[in-house]
């Protein structure tokens, strides 16, 4: 007598931006799951979604309600969504209020009411909103567990994947939480006056979801949700296989220095004092691929993408031509009230769609400045860093350093392995002349010339002269 193999549970997809990616690919089909989260966390917006979505696919929906909120008004809000479509409801979509027979009958004449209304209906998916009036009912502990039991196997036995919907928060050893599939909570963080919206998926049974706190936002598309980067990216490849060739910066000197530039694939640290040239080489970088045929982006903060244009156009590189034609993108985000998982997840999606080769984030401190969470910056870098080496692009970082003076960089970044390249740029004083000079503090698998060299910016572009020397007969600054 042959064991036969366990059959696999088929996954539910929500449809929801992001959502699927934490879950592991979906809700596993014909079971149980609370969804919790104080009053406005966007739980009934969430699940609706997801009804809606599948009505749209010719499955049935119940949204059956617990709470005193009319169906109408329950609707006119959902209305906002463009999600919401007017004429499945009453036919793939319907509603159902149940309150009165939990007040009449208690848990037992929920349970039966329950039932009958999945043996007419046979919805695939059924919504209870409203589910802490079953607790505010004051059932016994053992009636509650007898209840979750049974409501358990009902939807199990009916094929009908439930969600109920609970203004509560935490893990609680509550029947409502133990007696669950799987418990997702909705619910919020705050700083100072800034507030972003975060999804925790507490457990899911049958399923391999990802970890920790996640942001999500709430638009006119209903909820979009991104996976946080470090856990998104913890199970990308540590290490992608090694890319043959260097990457050369299209500046006179620079493959002089550098034996013929950085290694394909590679990260690249370029800091400097303001003003000394750290976007313009990096527009050279960009440039150069360009003009090679790849596909190029920037991902800038402070710079819009008009004055970036310019600034290029004004040392004679032409980027204007190659934005138009699309084959160079900007993504630009004043560092203000941005998500930082939502900005990395549309660069990674710009990279792979238009197979990018060649990036530039211009500002460092722009980027920390969007992380909400103190002491996130180093781990978001590091997974930012792994999955642009995973897709092989080729990056440069600018980042600032102070006016005067040999001033610390702010964090470890500069200092710490997620950069193979590091280049410093810095305005020296020589016989009581500025001159701007470049050095390479380190360089992956290469040789490189160590002097500091003097760096030139003209109307006709950037170019590395000579060492530094002793004194200097001319100003070289523009």
């Amino acid at each position: 007598m042959h064991n036969r193999p366990s059959q696999r549970i088929p996954l539910l997809s929500t449809h929801v931006p992001g959502f699927d990616d934490i879950l592991g690919g979906g809700f596993p089909a014909h079971s149980l799951y609370l969804i919790q989260g104080l009053a406005g966390s966007g739980k009934t917006t969430l699940a609706c979604q997801i009804g809606f979505q599948h009505a749209q696919q010719g499955k049935k929906v119940l949204i059956l309600t617990l709470i005193a909120e009319t169906h109408g008004k329950m609707l006119n809000h959902l209305s906002n969504f463009s999600f919401f479509d007017e004429e499945l409801v009453g036919e793939r979509i319907v509603f159902i209020g149940a309150y009165s027979d939990l007040l009449k009958g208690g848990l037992r004449a929920l349970l039966k009411s329950i039932a009958a209304t999945l043996a007419e209906q046979k919805p695939d998916i059924m919504i209870i909103d409203g589910f802490r009036t079953v607790r505010e009912a004051k059932p016994s502990d053992v009636a509650l567990s007898e209840f979750m039991l049974s409501l358990n196997s009902l939807v199990s036995t009916m094929e009908c994947t439930t969600f109920l919907l609970s203004p509560t928060e935490g893990n609680q050893a509550d029947s409502e939480n133990t007696l669950v599939d799987g418990l997702i909570e909705l619910s919020q963080y705050e700083r100072g006056l800034q507030l972003i919206r975060e999804i925790k998926v507490f457990k899911l049974r049958g399923s391999k979801h990802l970890l920790g706190r996640h942001v999500f936002e709430v638009g006119e598309d209903g909820v979009a949700i991104y996976p946080r980067l470090e856990a998104v990216s913890s199970l990308s490849p540590a290490m992608p296989t090694a890319a043959a060739g260097r990457v050369s910066f299209g500046i006179p000197g620079w493959d002089g220095m550098t034996n013929g530039g950085v290694a394909q694939g590679s990260t690249t640290a370029l800091l400097g004092n303001p003003g000394v040239g750290k976007t313009l080489m990096g527009l050279h970088f960009i440039h150069e691929g360009l003009q090679r045929g790849e596909k190029a982006l920037i991902v800038g903060f402070y710079e819009s993408p008009q004055r970036l244009l310019e600034k290029a156009r004004s040392i004679g590189i032409d980027l204007a031509t190659y934005f138009s034609n699309g084959a160079l993108q900007i993504i630009w985000h004043p560092p203000l009230e941005v998500l930082v998982d939502s900005l990395a997840n549309g660069l990674l999606r710009n990279i792979e769609q238009r197979g990018v080769t060649r990036l530039l984030i211009d500002g460092i401190d722009g980027l920390r400045e969007i992380v909400m969470h103190e002491g996130r910056s180093r781990s978001l870098m590091a997974a930012l860093v792994n999955e642009l080496r995973v897709r092989n692009v080729t990056t440069f970082f600018t980042q600032e350093l102070p006016y005067f003076g040999n001033g610390q960089v702010e964090g470890d970044v500069a200092a710490s392995v997620l950069f193979e390249n590091i280049i410093l740029l810095r305005y020296v004083d020589v016989a009581g002349i500025n001159l701007r000079q470049i050095g390479v503090l380190k360089l992956r698998e290469n040789g490189y010339d160590a002097a500091n060299h003097v760096l030139l910016i003209s109307d006709q572009g950037m170019s590395i002269d000579g060492p530094v020397p002793p004194t200097a007969p001319t100003v070289l600054n523009r």
